[in-house]
């Protein structure tokens, strides 16, 4: 059997953990219920600022690297 990507690991465990989660649900332990508007007005966080896409600097207007100088 051929060794896992870090990323199908995750993956795995991921599911994992929601798996437990959807055990949690079933048997009664845990309950899932939605935010209050209270508790969303408390919790949500800010937007951060949006860059006008002007502003924005594209690869092509990065200045190049500079020269690499050869070792001795």
């Amino acid at each position: 059997m051929p060794t896992k990507t870090q990323r199908e690991r995750e993956a795995e465990q991921r599911k994992q953990k929601l798996d437990r989660i959807q055990e949690q649900v079933e048997e009664g332990s845990l309950v899932i219920r939605q935010m209050t508007d209270e508790e969303r007005a408390r919790f949500t966080r800010p937007e951060p600022p949006r860059v006008p896409a002007s502003r924005r600097r594209s690869p092509r207007n990065r200045r190049p690297l500079p020269p690499r100088v050869p070792r001795s």
